[in-house]
């Protein structure tokens, strides 16, 4: 695996892509601000550039307003479902600067699925705010690319977890997923992991390539098989075992959908379920494969899976 690939998704920040929010956001000669209105009250600035909801309810309506008080964005919550927050960011990119408005409906619960966030993108210009096309749902990150940022887009498959990059387009602006997507590194799906030997075993097919024309052999997995990741430390993670499975890579194709239960125009990256690729090291031998089938041979369990 080329360490590229590594060393790219090492630097994939897992979180909120944005700088701490402040109450005044600056680029291209304007000062952008965030107003807000609680359900039921009047449009007020955000002292700190974040509004949430409160006892009295959420936020009914938010905007963007520039050092005249010129409106650049708004947005009103639907009817019955105000947002439960509001914040605006900035970040460098490149010798320039992106603004994000990030929202939610979604309730935070210590216990439960972190709520969906659906981010506008915009460019700070001279002549006003300039928004990068689609809005977004479920970005969770981003990485730094040469001489810009990508977002990043991670997907629990209940089996593993793999990146995917979006590019900004400065001249278009579009967001859109990044050309020759490469094969980014796979990870443990998220919770405790089970240490110890697999009882699994079988045969499988270890293919050169995420292609299914590409050379292929098979290979058998013996039962009482390692399982390791890649950025696992190197001594003591596992027992000894006379094979050892070493998890490095995965790929999927991906597409820019319409994002389900969200506005007109707002898309989530999507992945095939059916073109899912994995690759792996076992002994001397280095290839990749798909289907749940050969996850399951390899000693990967499937756990609750979410896309």
């Amino acid at each position: 695996m080329a360490l590229t690939n590594l060393v790219l998704l090492a630097l994939l920040f897992r979180g909120s892509p944005q700088a701490p929010s402040t109450a005044a956001v600056r680029g291209s000669g304007h000062i952008n601000r965030l107003f807000c209105a609680q359900v039921g009250e009047l449009t007020m600035a955000s002292e700190t550039g974040l509004c949430e909801k409160t006892e009295a309810g959420g936020v009914q309506r938010f905007e963007v307003r520039n050092e005249s008080g010129d409106v650049q964005f708004f947005q009103d919550a639907p009817e019955g479902n105000p947002f439960s927050y509001v914040g605006i960011f900035s970040f460098a990119n490149g010798e320039g600067e992106i603004l994000d408005i990030d929202t939610s409906h979604g309730e935070i619960q210590s216990s439960g699925p972190k709520p969906e966030h659906l981010i506008y993108y915009f460019e700070p210009t001279a002549s006003g705010l300039v928004p990068f096309n689609p809005p977004l749902a479920g970005i969770d990150g981003f990485a730094q690319l040469g001489s810009g940022k990508a977002l990043s887009r991670t997907f629990n498959t209940g089996f593993f977890q793999f990146s995917v990059l979006l590019d900004f387009d400065m001249a278009a602006h579009r967001i859109e997923i990044m050309s020759d997507q490469p094969a980014f590194s796979a990870f443990p799906p998220p919770g405790p992991r089970k240490s110890g030997l697999s009882a699994a075993s079988g045969e499988i097919k270890l293919y050169g390539s995420h292609n299914i024309a590409s050379p292929k052999m098979d290979l058998r997995i013996a039962p009482g098989h390692a399982v390791k990741w890649w950025q696992s430390p190197s001594a003591g993670d596992k027992p000894a075992a006379s094979q050892t499975v070493t998890i490095l890579a995965a790929w999927a194709p991906t597409s820019l959908k319409s994002a389900d239960n969200a506005p007109e125009g707002v898309k989530m990256v999507y992945f095939d379920w059916n073109n899912l690729w994995l690759q792996i090291q076992v002994d001397d031998h280095t290839g990749w494969i798909r289907g749940s089938s050969s996850l399951r041979t390899i000693g990967l369990e499937m756990g609750s899976a979410q896309h």
